[in-house]
C-alpha cells in the first residue's frame, strides 16, 4: 500500500447520515458457508455491529459438519437467516441468495472477509444518494495474506482493465441492484473463482447500467492460502472469459502480459524447497 495515500484510503467518515433513515436503501448481505467456524464469527459481526438501519444477512450453507450452522443460528432472527444447499459450488449458493434476497442493494461477502468500520454500509449508501442511485456502487478492498504487505485494490471499472481479466475490486467491495440480476440473471455456475469477473464483464457489456466508485477501502478481503489449483483455476476461467467476450486476438494480448504462469512456478518451486529442506 502506498502510504502517502493510507490516511486518505482508510479514512472513517464520520460525520452525520446525509440522508433520512428513510431515504436509507434496504441492503441484502450473502454469505455462502461451509465448515468456516473459526471465520465466521469475524465476517457476521461486522455487519451486525453496522451503524445502518436497514439491512438483512443471509447465510448459505452446504452441509458444515463443524459449528458454523450452530454459531449461524445463533444469530439467527429477524436480521440473519439461514438456508442451506446439498453441495458446495459458491457461485449456486450466491444465486440461491439472490432468489431469497429482498434488499435494494446486494453484496456478497465470504467468511473470514469484513467490513472495515460500522459506517460502511452508511458510507457506500450516502455515495449511492449522492449519485443518484447507481446500478452499482463498489468501493476499495483491502487484501492481505498474513504473509505480504496489505494491498489496496481499487480501479476504475473499465473496458481497458476488464479486457486484461482486471476487476476494478473484489466482490465483497459491490453492491449491485437487484434489478441487475433480474436482467442478466446470477452467477455462472461452471466457475470456482471467476465467476464475479464474468459477471462484470456482462455488466459492463450490456450497457444498460450506470455505476459509481468510491476511492475508499471499506472491505477486508481474506486471502486464503494460494495453491498451484486455485492459480491454475484462475489462469483457466480468466482465459476462457476474455475469450468468451472479447475474443482470441485478445486472449492472445493477455496471455503475453499475465501473471499466473510466474505465480505457479514459484509455488511449485516453494513446494519443491519444502520438500527437500522442510519450512
Amino acid at each position: 500500500m502506498n502510504l502517502d495515500n493510507e490516511n486518505e484510503i482508510l479514512k472513517e467518515d464520520k460525520t452525520s447520515p446525509t440522508f433520512s433513515e428513510d431515504e436509507l436503501p434496504f441492503v441484502t448481505i450473502i454469505i455462502p458457508t461451509l465448515n468456516c467456524a473459526q471465520d465466521i464469527p469475524l465476517t457476521v459481526d461486522s455487519v451486525i455491529e453496522q451503524n445502518y438501519p436497514r439491512f438483512e444477512i443471509i447465510a448459505i450453507d452446504a452441509g458444515s459438519t463443524d459449528r458454523t450452522v450452530d454459531l449461524l443460528q445463533s444469530y439467527e432472527g429477524d436480521v440473519v437467516k439461514l438456508a442451506s444447499m446439498t453441495e458446495y459450488n459458491v457461485y449456486k449458493m450466491i444465486n440461491m441468495g439472490l432468489f431469497m434476497a429482498k434488499g435494494e442493494y446486494i453484496n456478497i461477502i465470504f467468511p473470514g472477509d469484513f467490513y472495515i468500520h460500522r459506517h460502511t454500509l452508511l458510507d457506500i449508501m450516502n455515495h449511492s444518494l449522492e449519485n443518484q442511485k447507481p446500478d452499482l456502487v463498489y468501493c476499495g478492498t483491502l487484501l492481505r495474506d498474513g504473509k505480504t504487505e496489505v494491498k489496496f485494490l481499487y480501479r476504475e471499472l473499465s473496458l481497458d482493465y476488464l479486457r486484461v481479466g482486471q476487476q476494478p475490486t473484489s466482490l465483497q467491495g459491490c453492491w449491485f441492484k437487484r434489478n441487475v440480476f433480474n436482467v442478466l440473471g446470477g452467477f455462472r455456475t461452471d466457475f470456482k473463482l471467476r465467476g464475479g469477473f464474468d459477471f462484470l464483464c456482462r455488466f459492463y457489456l450490456s450497457k444498460k447500467f450506470s455505476f459509481s466508485g468510491l476511492h475508499r477501502a471499506l472491505t477486508d478481503y481474506d486471502l486464503r492460502w494460494v495453491t498451484s489449483r486455485m492459480v491454475v483455476n484462475h489462469f483457466r476461467e480468466t482465459m476462457k472469459t476474455i475469450y468468451r467476450y472479447f475474443g482470441a486476438w485478445t486472449v492472445m494480448h493477455w496471455l503475453l502480459k499475465q501473471k499466473d504462469t510466474g505465480r505457479f512456478f514459484r509455488l511449485w518451486f516453494r513446494r519443491v524447497k519444502i520438500a527437500f529442506f522442510g519450512r
